[in-house]
């Protein structure tokens, strides 16, 4: 609760006034915008060292062999249990700092649908990655092995599933929900970038002999996600409350 108390009035209008001022003062009592971001942008650049030194778990029985030379159609089965992991962890740590805001401010926070929201994206995103693993929707190469660049045609139905279906769209979806319930217009304009890079990026066929050609994937939306909380700690009001 605020320390100011609600003025005494006698119109309906001016209460309604005073009424809405309280409840906008709630609801910027209520943001922690800041630690989900610095969260997801932890795990993200966490994932820099299980891309590259995780060894690849033919699961599905996807990867083709040549003499020195092996190809492999689908993502690595531990980048993707990893991510699942971390998402968990992160919406568990989440939910820990928004109960320990409530108490210390005296302002209660609905996180709750947010991080089962959150919980059952990272879920989805892993059933939905194993599906596409076995219905792939952007077409396949006949020969898996040639280095010749290749014209895929993707339609707008496969490039939106396929964009979703990655960890960086899984956060921006659950930011959304965020966003509502923190009431935070800058928060949806910024989740809403955020899911266009993660778009973007979920797209991109890659063609490189480097080891570590994955690293823009991760660094480019670390990047913007220790960007957005930065701004978001930095610009945030600090509201009277009872501590």
């Amino acid at each position: 609760m605020t320390d100011d108390p609600v003025p005494q009035t006698d119109s309906p209008h001016e209460l309604l006034a005073a009424v809405r001022d309280l409840t906008r003062r709630v609801r910027v009592a209520q943001r922690g915008t800041w630690f989900p971001l610095s969260v997801f942008a932890t795990i993200t650049l966490l994932a820099i060292p299980v891309y590259r030194y995780a060894p690849y778990l033919d699961v599905f029985g996807t990867c083709r062999s040549r003499p020195q030379h092996t190809v492999c159609m689908t993502p690595n089965p531990v980048e993707l249990g990893y991510w699942t992991v971390a998402l968990v962890l992160s919406y568990a740590a989440i939910a820990g700092f928004y109960v320990r805001q409530s108490r210390r401010r005296g302002v209660g926070t609905p996180i709750r649908p947010y991080v089962v929201v959150g919980v059952a994206l990272a879920v989805l995103m892993t059933a939905v990655s194993i599906w596409l693993t076995f219905h792939p929707l952007l077409p396949q190469p006949a020969d898996p092995f040639s280095t010749d660049p290749v014209r895929i045609e993707v339609g707008p139905a496969a490039w939106l599933v396929n964009g979703l279906a990655s960890p960086l769209a899984a956060i921006g979806l659950a930011l959304l929900v965020l966003a509502w319930v923190e009431r935070h217009w800058a928060l949806l304009a910024y989740t809403l970038v955020y899911l266009a890079i993660g778009m973007v990026q979920g797209n991109q066929v890659i063609h490189s002999s480097s080891r570590w050609f994955f690293l823009p994937q991760l660094l480019v939306p670390a990047g913007v996600l220790l960007l957005g909380a930065a701004a978001f700690a930095l610009f945030r009001p600090t509201p009277a409350v009872r501590a």
